[in-house]
């Protein structure tokens, strides 16, 4: 069984699905963290009780560092998430999307008007040119061909 993922490009956008899970596995490597955290700071709290009373306040100084640690980590989780609530909705993307095919369109269609125009004027340009020149060859021949009579309506 093949999932959608499969037919999308490898530069296509995330999807809203695609955050929520990468949040989703965040929070679990967040868990996973804290917990081992915790573990450590058992392990060494439980070496200090068996050593001395200064290896205790080591100890406290461990369990306060520790508690200072999950905060802060909660803290940036709790900023990282807020930010991602605020990030663009995927119906956004697409409407963005979707204005942004539309001006590249038109500016093919410009980039396409303004070659035929060249085009055309190029032609004209031509065709003035060599009219002209008729022109003149007719009034070379009239002059030639001329008796120097004149006629009067």
């Amino acid at each position: 069984m093949t999932g959608p993922q499969e037919h999308l490009p490898p530069d296509a956008p995330a999807t809203v699905e695609d955050v929520r899970a990468s949040r989703r596995w965040t929070y679990v490597a967040f868990a996973w963290a804290v917990a081992a955290s915790v573990i450590a700071v058992l392990a060494l709290i439980r070496v200090g009780n068996n050593d001395n009373s200064s290896q205790q306040a080591q100890g406290a100084n461990v369990a306060a560092q520790l508690q200072s640690f999950q905060k802060q980590t909660a803290d940036q989780l709790n900023q990282f998430n807020q930010r991602l609530g605020q990030t663009a909705s995927s119906a956004d993307l697409g409407k963005l999307d979707k204005r942004l095919t539309s001006v590249e369109d038109d500016v093919s269609k410009l980039k396409t008007s303004s070659s035929d125009q060249s085009t055309t004027i190029t032609k004209m340009q031509s065709d003035l040119s060599d009219l002209s020149k008729r022109v003149d060859q007719l009034e070379k021949n009239q002059q030639g061909t001329g008796t120097g009579t004149s006629t009067t309506p």
